[in-house]
Order: C-alpha cells, then structure tokens, then sequence
C-alpha cells in the first residue's frame, strides 16, 4: 500500500513537471508558428466554424485555415524553417506538414481559396523524398529550395517564382461521365484515365528563376514570362496592401503586374523576412509529427 502511494506521488509530480515544461498549446502537434501578425488575423482550427484570433507566437496546426482582413497579414515559419507570408484578404489552409529530420523526409500540402502568399521554402539538401504541394481552384503547384509568389485572379492562378524552380500542373476540366452499358466500363473507365494522363502531361510547366506563367483549368499553361526586379517590388506591395478588387484585362502574369503598377496602388517594400532558427529539430515549437499529403508531385 505504501509503495502505492510512492508511485501515485512520482506519477503526480510527472504529470506536473509535465504540465508546467509544455503548456496546452505546446502539447499539440504543432507544425510551426506565427512569428508576425499584423492587423486582424482569423484562424479556424480544425474545420471549426468559429475563428480565433491570431497572435505572435500562436502555434500553427495541421487543418488549420488562416483568413487575413483588410491591411492585416500574417508569416508562419515551419518546422524545417521554411516561411509562409500571408497577404491581405487571403484565404489559406495547412491541409497537411510533415517533417522528419533523421529519416530525411519533408512535405507539406497548403491549399490558397483566395488572395496572394509568398513562400520562401528552404533547401535542406539531405532531404529529397518529399516536397512542398500548394494547391488552387485551377491548379497544383510542387516546390523545392525556391522563393516564389502566387497570386489567385478569378478564373487562374499566377505563379512568380524569384529564386528556383515550381513545376505546376493546371486543373483539368470536369468531365461528365458518359452513359455506358455495365460491360462497357472497364473499357470507358481505362480510357479516361489514359486521357487524363495526357492531359496533365499537356498541362504540366516548370517554372525557374525570374520566371512566371500562369494557370487555367482545362488550359496548358501560359508561355513562360521573364521577369525584372520592378515586378516583384510590385509583388511586395500587393504584399502589404492586398489585391486590388479588379485585376482588368491581363494575358499573362507579367502584363498584370504591368497594369497594377500603372494604377494608384502605392509599393511599399517591407524588410526581409527574419533569419531561420539556428537549430532546429526538438528545441524548435512542434514534434514534426504529421501525414502525408497524397497528391501525385508536379515533378513526377
């Protein structure tokens, strides 16, 4: 009996260290942090319906969707210190991350319903296995080591890459099934299947430094765009005031930047993002615990 309540006592005083050395929020399997919030910041966690708002230092979760308001942003730096920043009136969610030091393997999967990010993805060398998956209403995009934008019109997304390469794939057209006798389906499934392999490979784009194409569902991918410093110092702006509510008439990533250069929009350029932690692994916030993404890679 006595011995008992010795190892009650040794399992209450664990319970406790454990409670005082990680604190609720620590607990979670965190995937990384908010290391910048300005304005007002909207985080709906889990598919809740309801929104928190959004602090420095707020740990960030697999499943969440961060919403941005008017003159309001926000920067998460992952687990493998790769950085997400959040234009204004942006939608984005952390569908999945997935981070694993010692056995080489990284991935990530966000998907953007509304606005403008900027990503700046690190290149761990040791780590090939897997990779960062963004993806939009018309289209899939893969990264590895690149610092690039994407910006999300009505009908396209636009990709901006500054540094690296993206390889992308744009969404292919809903198909209607047709109407088949049973026998008739093996053969109508298989061929379909054939044609969508086609298509992709169409719709398939690698995107490379100073670079940019954009995206349409049902559309291979525009010809790729050569870029200038003045397109992303635009890019910066739009990064502090968010897009304009009309993007008028554009046929490609370079002439839309043209045309929101040539209206009122002011371009601030912000400061460079902050320095990765130096060590990172157990001592930085979240276990790298996460799933996969399973999304076929534009680079495969």
């Amino acid at each position: 009996m006595r011995g008992l309540i010795k190892g009650g006592k040794r399992n209450l005083s664990f319970l406790c260290l454990c409670f005082f050395l990680f604190p609720a929020g620590v607990l979670a399997d965190e995937v990384g942090r908010f290391i910048q919030v300005e304005g007002n910041v909207g985080l709906q966690r889990q598919g809740k319906p309801v929104a928190i708002p959004v602090k420095k230092n707020t740990g960030a979760e697999e499943k969440d969707a961060v919403k941005t308001e008017a003159l309001s942003r926000a920067q998460i730096q992952f687990l493998d210190a790769s950085t997400l920043m959040i234009a204004p009136l942006s939608h984005i969610t952390i569908e999945s991350y997935m981070y694993d030091s010692h056995k080489g393997e990284r991935g990530a999967l966000c998907q953007l319903t509304k606005g403008l990010v900027h990503f700046i993805v690190n290149p761990v060398v040791q780590i090939e296995k897997k990779e960062f998956l963004i993806k939009t209403k018309t289209a899939t995009m893969g990264i590895r080591g690149t610092d690039f934008y994407i910006l999300l019109g009505p009908d396209f997304t636009d990709v901006f890459v500054k540094s690296g390469r993206v390889a992308a794939i744009s969404h292919p057209q809903p198909v209607p099934q047709p109407d088949s006798r049973p026998q008739d389906s093996p053969k109508i499934s298989k061929l379909l299947k054939r044609t969508a392999i086609q298509a992709a490979m169409n719709n398939r784009v690698v995107i490379r430094s100073m670079e940019a194409s954009r995206l349409m569902a049902g559309h291979p991918p525009s010809p790729i765009v050569r870029l200038q410093a003045r397109h992303f110092q635009v890019l910066e702006g739009l990064m502090h005031m968010g897009l304009p509510p009309k993007f008028g008439d554009s046929s490609n990533p370079g002439q839309l930047l043209e045309n929101i250069s040539q209206s009122d929009l002011s371009s601030p350029i912000p400061p460079p993002p902050p320095a990765p932690p130096s060590n990172l692994g157990p001592s930085f916030p979240g276990n790298g615990i996460g799933g996969g993404s399973g999304i076929a890679s534009p680079f495969s």
